[in-house]
């Protein structure tokens, strides 16, 4: 590319824009604040969890685990606020690995992120309507029954055709502009925890006897709150399962899923004054989203009873449209309309979480071609709306496939517990590279902003977060390949079959940059030197 060694910026309508790239530094820390919220997805693992965490991994500490996680939530971020901070441009991780140790090390995460980008996105914009939204409107309003089913459930064409125009309607904002993406990003963030606030305000002052009795009034499930259990029972689940360290540590992953939101690394280089922003949106972010994950789930497992929730999940898994969460909001909110309105707000959280990843993974494919890695066209920018479209466009092709093999194969659950584990080796590499930063790169360490040089006695803090980061995330690994059938239990493990995935998409991972260097070596380029420089912010 003629102008990728610019670095020298100009003044449009007020606006910086870097020449070198054509993105624009138009992101604010309330707009990663809102990114984050989503993205780490608290309001999303609240229903989730509560109807997962019980049943799969039954017999795991639910605060255990929560208060476990926050240790490696807080390191993760604070990683990924001073990397970003250090080194701010495009393509996060994949930058900060591949300049600090070794182009293999940025691809592994780039790569298992982005992959994890294209199976999430298409398969939770199946889940959004299948399990939140057609729920949603069967709990409250039975009476338009035939018609959900009839889009949702019975047809995989309707399916397939509704999760396509909802993938178009936010890849296409993400297209035409990144500021009408961030105002889409906000306004669902703010309904979702709105309405979550008004679900925990009744269920936080609702007592156990009241709420047995309106999930038997409500009859949503069409069985009472005793049956529940023994429709469950009579389908080999157990109600005293013992918790190992191998469900714990499937557990874990599947919560740092939803918690560790590091993704808005990859556009850092468009956020307004980085540190600051990133250190109040993300770091801020994750906390508040721990915090808003732990009160939800623990109000929920207080309120309906840890053993109850395992049985009702256990039953999630074969018949979801039936044992989804929105029974039990109606237990907890038994105004219809006000429980239609609470599920459609868990709807649109998830639908966040659908387009969290969009503006991360075409940043990645950017980012690669900036350095030569794929085709140029990918890093290609548009004038008009200074938005890779190229990129966005192929992400989008990419999840709309994957969107339609789920809705073919009905395979939801598996590939998105495959997802949570792509997500947490994605993870692992950059607490290596953060520990490595002050050593590896000491002109950068040094020239980086103040929070990223503070210092615990004579070690710098961000190689011990890392230490911290990576030693974590890689116990939590191990543990769950090295047993993947005991990771869950009988009521739902995690088998062979999506960490093969895993696996193959590990390997990809591994051979992508040796085989780009060995094409470009053949015509002339030596995709080495390329990593010798930082490219320009």
């Amino acid at each position: 590319m003629s102008d990728q060694g610019e670095s020298k910026g100009k003044m449009t309508s007020g606006v910086f824009t870097r020449s070198s790239t054509g993105l624009v530094k138009s992101i604010s820390a309330l707009d990663v604040f809102s990114f984050t919220l989503l993205a780490a997805g608290p309001m999303v693992l609240i229903p989730l969890g509560v109807l997962t965490l019980p049943s799969v991994y039954e017999g795991a500490s639910i605060p255990l685990i929560l208060g476990i996680s926050i240790v490696l939530l807080l390191a993760l971020a604070y990683n990924t606020v001073a990397l970003s901070s250090a080194l701010p441009r495009a393509g996060g991780d994949y930058v900060f690995g591949s300049r600090v140790v070794h182009p293999v090390w940025g691809m592994i995460p780039s790569f298992m992120v982005l992959f994890s980008f294209v199976i999430g996105i298409g398969t939770l914009a199946v889940v959004t309507l299948q399990a939140f939204l057609g729920p949603a409107i069967l709990t409250s309003f039975p009476q338009y029954a035939p018609v959900v089913v009839n889009l949702f459930y019975s047809s995989g064409g309707n399916l397939f055709a509704i999760a396509v125009l909802v993938l178009i309607f936010i890849f296409g904002l993400a297209a035409v502009s990144t500021r009408a993406w961030f105002w889409l990003i906000k306004f669902v963030s703010i309904f979702a925890f709105l309405m979550l606030i008004v679900f925990l305000a009744f269920l936080l002052t609702t007592n156990h006897n009241t709420l047995v009795a309106n999930f038997n009034s409500q009859n949503a499930t069409g069985y009472s709150f005793a049956q529940v259990e023994d429709v469950a029972t009579a389908s080999n689940w157990s109600p005293n399962v013992q918790a190992s360290a191998l469900t714990t540590a499937g557990a874990m992953i599947f919560v740092f899923f939803f918690l560790a939101a590091p993704i808005s690394a990859y556009f850092s280089g468009e956020i307004k004054n980085t540190a600051r922003s990133m250190l109040a949106g993300m770091l801020g972010g994750t906390v508040f989203s721990w915090a808003i994950a732990s009160i939800g789930i623990l109000a929920f497992v207080t309120a309906f009873g840890y053993q109850f929730l395992s049985a009702y999940g256990f039953n999630s898994l074969s018949n979801p449209s039936v044992f989804g969460v929105n029974a039990l909001i109606l237990a907890s909110v038994p105004n219809p309309d006000l429980a239609f309105l609470i599920g459609l707000g868990f709807s649109v959280a998830t639908l966040g979480l659908v387009a969290a990843p969009i503006l991360p993974a075409s940043r990645i494919l950017f980012a690669w071609s900036f350095d030569r890695m794929i085709p140029e066209r990918f890093s290609s920018v548009s004038e008009r709306t200074h938005t890779p479209i190229f990129s966005i466009i192929v992400v989008a092709v990419l999840t709309i496939l994957v969107a339609g093999l789920d809705v073919l194969f009905s395979s939801t659950f598996g590939t998105f517990v495959a997802t949570t584990i792509i997500v947490a080796i994605a993870f692992l590499p950059n607490g290596v590279t953060a520990a490595l930063l002050p050593f590896r790169r000491k002109e950068v360490y040094e020239t980086s902003p103040g929070l990223v040089k503070i210092r615990v006695g004579s070690a710098p803090l961000i190689t011990l977060t890392g230490l911290v980061h990576a030693i974590g995330f890689a116990v939590l690994i191990a543990l769950v390949f090295l047993n993947p059938a005991a990771s869950g239990t009988s009521n739902g493990s995690l088998g062979g079959g999506p960490l093969a995935v895993v696996a193959i998409g590990l390997l990809f991972a591994l051979i992508f940059y040796p085989v780009a260097k060995e094409i470009r070596r053949s015509s002339g380029i030596d995709l080495g030197l390329t990593f010798k420089e930082i490219p320009p912010e």
